[in-house]
């Protein structure tokens, strides 16, 4: 880190270098007085010339050392590509940014992010200058189409964050798969029928629905990464609990599957509050889809392994087996991931150090989030937010229905044997690990090299991650609907294109809550995906239902060509990516930061 500093220095990267700043001591802001607090001298972008130091700077024998996770707060600020000049940012926090320089070097033009104004905005005591400044750099973010290219690589925060939540992505869907798999050997012991198997699949979607509801304003309110392994726990314990319950009534086995849920449904808003905080908006849709392709990695081994350890061991050995695996990640996930969800609360620590803000530093951490501070009325009249809703709906109602189902109906319609069934099964999400990707790296591509704003770049992953799918479907239908046996391979292709087209949604509705509030990212997922979880469940049991009484494929997949194609026309009519909800207003200035726009 010192040779980088000095190499910096010299270059004149920095605009003082790092020994200069380190020996400058920030007297508390309580000494300050309030002309000063109110008037700071903030250089204009690309000078390098600052002002002489404030006169209630002392010199300190000693640089100024980081706590653990201040570090991480400054670098998360300087990472992005519009907003502050960085020679602002070294002005304003002094030798704790002279400190993370190395990092801040590799911000795109070396500007503050959106992240960065985001957490700067909710200082308290704002100065009114800044909070201009702050506004100002906003509007610029929102005309820019909020990124430019950055090609620089994730911190190691982002880093681990990333690959742990993947990790963690992959234990909740090969958790959930496994009852898509195990229910054949289980119904034949326990004679179910179709009904009894949906209801038994959808109980699971109503105790998801409950934690998606609620589980974002927990993992903003309280501490994401907390909430989250707490998730961990709870899904663990009951997905381990599945056979003793299935061995007692079908409804202990519902609860079991709801309780389960219940754990899974903190699991993705979780993760979309601690993106936000540490992963840079231009990285932010590759991030989201990298993760996200870990559910279907979960699918893929819940359906290769789940025949190979019900053929050995007995259908009970998969629960057991897999239950197990949440245990072994929080070993990980506990002591290498810092929860950064509250970037204001560290900078406050930063100010009570003596090391942060010359002028107007808070004097403490901005109080927690409550209730009543969430604009609930604006989410509810809000057009773009619907229009995640949409299209999260319809996705998720084709996305349970291929998760749940498929074994059965290559089971039923052509008689293949589990081991078969299960096979074909997993081709499909083998194909959507690399379509969720590269739609990922499409996404930001067009948006950093600006061929596409933000919003035609959303609109357009969503479009395919619907319009194909529905195609796919429409096809399925008239094959299944045509009086005799159709073709195993055609059938085969089709759902492989119909299931991998749908990883386009997550550079569509996956990553827009992020564009509309970083604030209220996760928030708003859960909500969205809350709603999804509804749909999912009731499609569940009314397949169960048709195809115990009707016995009708066809049926099945033309509605849900049908819920795609609303959702696409949804999401094109009223998706956005602009911010839509400001964050809460701050002290001295935050007044100037208005409100996003609610439709």
């Amino acid at each position: 880190m010192s040779s980088q500093l000095r190499g910096m220095a010299g270059s004149g990267v920095l605009a003082r270098p790092a020994a200069a700043a380190s020996r400058l001591h920030t007297v508390p802001p309580t000494s300050a007085s309030a002309d000063e607090r109110q008037r700071p001298h903030f250089p204009r972008h690309g000078s390098h010339q600052h002002a002489p130091p404030p006169a209630n700077a002392v010199p300190e024998r000693r640089p100024a050392t980081l706590r653990p996770g201040q570090s991480a707060t400054l670098r998360s600020l300087a990472h992005g590509t519009v907003g502050l000049p960085r020679t602002q940012m070294e002005e304003r926090f002094g030798a704790a940014f002279a400190e993370t320089a190395a990092a801040v070097e590799q911000a795109a033009e070396g500007r503050v992010g959106p992240a960065g104004l985001s957490a700067l905005a909710r200082l308290p005591s704002l100065p009114r200058s800044l909070a201009r400044q702050l506004a100002a750099a906003r509007r610029r973010q929102r005309q820019d189409g909020g990124a430019t290219q950055d090609e620089t690589p994730l911190s190691h925060d982002a880093l681990t964050l990333v690959l742990l939540a993947t990790a963690v992505s992959f234990i909740c869907s090969i958790d959930r798969a496994a009852m898509s798999v195990a229910i054949l050997p289980m119904s034949d012991q326990f004679h179910w029928d179709d009904s009894t198997k949906g209801s038994v699949a959808s109980a699971f979607f109503a105790g998801y629905m409950i934690t998606n509801l609620c589980g974002g304003f927990l993992a903003t309110r309280y501490s994401a990464k907390g909430v989250l392994a707490l998730g961990v726990v709870l899904w663990s314990l009951f997905t381990i609990a599945t056979p003793t319950a299935a061995a007692g009534t079908v409804g202990e086995l519902m609860l079991a599957r709801a309780m389960m849920g219940v754990g899974e449904g903190v699991t993705y808003p979780s993760i979309q509050n601690m993106i936000r905080s540490t992963v840079p908006e231009s990285k932010r849709s590759r991030a989201l889809a990298f993760i996200y392709s870990g559910h279907q990695l979960g699918t893929i081994g819940s359906y290769l392994l789940c025949p190979m350890l019900i053929a050995r061991f007995g259908w009970e050995s998969v629960f057991w087996i897999f239950g197990s695996l949440g245990f072994v990640w929080l070993l990980g996930w506990q002591p290498l991931v810092r929860d950064d969800t509250a970037p204001a609360a560290a900078l406050a620590a930063l100010a009570a150090d003596g090391v942060a803000p010359v002028v107007a530093a808070p004097a403490a951490a901005p109080p927690a989030l409550r209730l009543q501070d969430v604009p609930w009325a604006d989410f509810a009249r809000n057009k773009a937010f619907w229009a995640i809703v949409a299209a999260q709906c319809t996705v998720s109602v084709g996305n349970v229905l291929a998760f749940s189902w498929l074994p059965t109906f290559y089971s039923q319609v052509y008689g293949v044997d589990i081991a078969a069934s299960s096979a074909y099964s997993v081709l499909p999400f083998v194909v959507t690990v690399g379509a969720t990707n590269a739609a990922g790296c499409i996404a930001d591509g067009l948006v950093n090299s600006k061929v596409l704003d933000k919003t035609s770049t959303r609109k357009l992953m969503q479009t395919i991650a619907s319009v194909g799918p529905a195609a796919c479907l429409v096809k399925l239908a008239a094959d299944q609907g045509c009086g005799s046996v159709p073709s195993l391979d055609s059938a085969v292709v089709l759902v492989t294109a119909w299931v991998s087209l749908c990883g386009f949604s997550a550079a569509g509705y996956g990553s827009n809550h992020q564009d509309i509030s970083k604030q209220y990212s996760g928030i708003l997922y859960g909500l969205s995906n809350g709603l999804a979880s509804v749909a999912a469940s009731v499609s569940i049991y009314a397949t169960g239902q048709v195809l115990h009484y009707t016995h009708d494929w066809s049926l099945v997949f033309e509605v849900a060509a049908g819920l795609y194609a609303v959702g696409a026309v949804a999401y094109l009519g009223f998706a956005s990516s602009e911010e839509q909800f400001a964050p809460p207003e701050v002290a001295g200035g935050g007044a100037e930061l208005k409100a996003g726009k609610a439709q």
